[in-house]
């Protein structure tokens, strides 16, 4: 049996409907399901429980505080513990393969090339910290298979992420703020793709990090261009220089007053692709 963990999350939905196209058996738990689907990583008493009732073999760790989260306590304690209880939990109960989904964020800056899963760590805020955190727990840790897929945004037609704002200014024909000139290139990853990619590794025995991205690279200001073209919206794109507006969004961020934090800021602004070579030769 596969445990799902942020089963009732955007991706753990998703990666469930594979898994019930595929058949393949699994239990869905999340901190916001009840009874006994209710699992709180924070609390290893929690998944000892769920792995003995449900002959637990392979755990998928879909779970994490978003970057979007106001609270470092959260983030640690979720990401970075829970993280650490799930792997204690595998060791415990001699688990067959842990999987962990990562992000992008653990590098946030202007990257001229596709970086590589040997690129070094370069977060700026909480989330991107906890998730490199959690990273070198899994790598340090005695398990025997273990995969990690860091990931850029992930979308689908249920979900655009941060791009849903981009999508009612265009929707609404209003105009479309864009910073410095949008030539920064972004990149994107279908759920179904990533979903995929952990079906295929479920009977892999290895101890691996993949990046995983989709092949098609976009500049921001393209994208906009073709969303406007696409529901032949009237809005118009209009630049604004960076003399400081990054630092002013970070600050209404803190207080509430913005949905974008620092990692959402710098992605509208910095080139970031992932180079997936490595996943598309061994899978």
């Amino acid at each position: 049996m596969i445990l799902i963990v942020g089963a009732n999350g955007f991706f753990g939905t998703q990666l469930q409907k594979l898994f019930l196209k595929k058949k393949i058996k699994f239990f869905a738990s999340d901190i916001s399901l009840k009874e006994n689907n209710y699992l709180d990583i924070r609390n290893k008493n929690s998944i000892k429980d769920i792995i003995k009732k449900n002959n637990i073999k392979i755990i998928i760790n879909c779970s994490c505080e978003p970057a979007t989260s106001k609270s470092k306590k959260k983030l640690w304690s979720t990401n970075v513990e829970g993280n650490n209880n799930l792997i204690k939990c595998c060791l415990e109960f001699d688990i067959k393969k842990y999987i962990y989904i990562s992000t992008s964020a653990i590098w946030v800056k202007n990257y001229e090339n596709p970086v590589d899963e040997s690129e070094e760590y370069n977060p700026v805020e909480n989330y991107g910290k906890s998730k490199v955190q959690a990273e070198k727990d899994i790598i340090s840790s005695n398990l025997n298979n273990w995969t990690i897929f860091r990931v850029p945004m992930i979308v689908s037609k249920e979900r655009l992420g941060i791009l849903s704002l981009l999508f009612d200014l265009i929707l609404l024909d209003k105009k479309v703020p864009l910073l410095n000139s949008g030539k920064n290139i972004l990149q994107f990853l279908h759920a179904d793709d990533l979903s995929n990619c952990i079906y295929l590794s479920l009977n892999i025995n290895e101890k691996n990090i993949y990046n995983v991205g989709s092949e098609e690279k976009i500049s921001l200001k393209n994208l906009i261009e073709k969303l406007i073209l696409e529901v032949n919206s009237k809005s118009k794109i209009f630049s604004i220089k960076d003399f400081g507006v990054t630092k002013i969004l970070s600050f209404l961020n803190k207080l509430n007053l913005s949905p974008l934090n620092i990692y959402h800021l710098n992605m509208l602004k910095f080139s970031l692709t992932l180079n997936s070579d490595k996943i598309y030769k061994n899978y």
